[in-house]
């Protein structure tokens, strides 16, 4: 069974984490490379489920009185002390998840031309 991956836009992690999209692009300009969406040809915003489990985290982290500057040194601690062997795997697991939309996108089209 091919696994479905969520593509989210901006409006609907806004919805469902209750964080403003102005908060959001914000957010991705102070910490930047913390939270890095994907993008569409036109240069929209895409979001995965982990996207959102790091948004949440910094909402977090907000709630509890930490600057963006903190916040930035705790995520950091956290995904530097994971080690690079870590990263790599990051980086396959995302590396799967765009070959997945790819498929995804793919049959739809063709799906659609039948």
């Amino acid at each position: 069974m091919e696994k479905s991956l969520k593509i989210l836009t901006i409006q609907d992690v806004s919805q469902r984490l209750d964080v403003s999209t102005h908060t959001l692009r914000f957010w991705e300009k102070e910490l930047a490379g913390v939270i890095v969406p994907l993008r569409t040809k036109g240069g929209q915003r895409r979001y995965t489920l982990e996207h959102l489990f790091v948004i949440d985290e910094i909402k977090r982290l907000k709630a509890k009185g930490l600057s963006l500057i903190d916040i930035r040194r705790e995520l950091d601690h956290r995904y530097k002390s994971h080690g690079e062997k870590s990263n790599l795997e990051n980086i396959d697991h995302l590396a799967n998840q765009i070959a997945d939309l790819v498929k995804s996108n793919i049959q739809s089209f063709l799906e659609g031309k039948s």
